[in-house]
């Protein structure tokens, strides 16, 4: 049985972290990056072991800079030489007013978030291609992306509705050669980042959410995980809401 590889970017905490596991969980080799968390990180590797991985590396990624995309593609082929799953996780998101956002700050978080996902994307296709079997992107957007920004900064809106135009425009592309690419939407989600919002702006945001609470990671790692299973074979190009119920179509 050809074990699946999966890597996953900004799996130090939060839905990385949940993702990685219930990937783990699964039999999959992980692959985990990191920012600014490596002790994180390296305990979330422990614990995908533990879990049922074969195996769980762990590198350190700056979305922003093509070298360091390149040094871990290349740390990828030299170790695994291809990959079934990339879930582009990774990214920022200040709480940062319009009024407040500075040039410097707006294409720190596009450059990130976009672009990074983008440059990451295409630098992984060489090892989804050499990959036999199921192979897919999962693409991390978010409400905010969707509906606009009213909590989260507006820079951060912007880059989260690009990943869904960048999650169609590659699923167009790669269908031919059998390469699946999605998006998931969460919505409010117990993390690190909404951890930063002040009491009240918390118990608003919850206020809002027709299920009445925040969801947690593991809500979203589990359709991350359906995603990437070789039985969403005929799932591409779509989106996967999360959000308990803030957005009904």
């Amino acid at each position: 049985m050809t074990v699946r590889r999966a890597l996953i970017t900004g799996a130090s905490s939060g839905i990385g972290t949940a993702a990685a596991l219930e990937l783990a969980s699964s039999g999959a080799a992980v692959w985990i990056t990191y920012t600014g968390r490596e002790a994180e990180a390296a305990r979330v590797a422990e614990e995908c072991l533990a879990a049922g991985a074969p195996e769980a590396h762990v590198s350190r990624l700056d979305l922003r800079d093509p070298d360091s995309i390149s040094a871990l593609i290349a740390e990828i082929t030299e170790a695994w030489g291809a990959l079934h799953v990339l879930i582009n996780n990774g990214g920022v998101c200040p709480y940062t007013g319009y009024d407040d956002i500075d040039i410097e700050e707006w294409d720190f978080v596009l450059e990130t978030n976009a672009r990074g996902t983008f440059l990451l994307t295409r630098a992984a296709l060489r090892l989804l291609r050499a990959a036999e079997g199921d192979r897919s992107v999962i693409n991390i957007s978010s409400i905010a992306g969707q509906v606009g920004a009213l909590q989260t900064g507006i820079h951060y809106a912007a880059s989260k509705g690009a990943l869904l135009a960048i999650t169609r425009s590659f699923a167009r592309h790669l269908a031919s050669e059998g390469i699946r690419v999605n998006a998931v939407t969460p919505g409010p989600v117990a993390s690190a980042i909404t951890s930063e919002l002040s009491p009240e702006a918390r118990a608003k945001l919850e206020s809002g959410i027709p299920l009445g609470e925040f969801g947690q990671p593991a809500d979203v790692a589990w359709i991350i995980a359906s995603l990437a299973s070789e039985r969403a074979r005929f799932i591409t190009g779509a989106t996967y809401d999360v959000n308990g119920g803030v957005r009904i179509d």
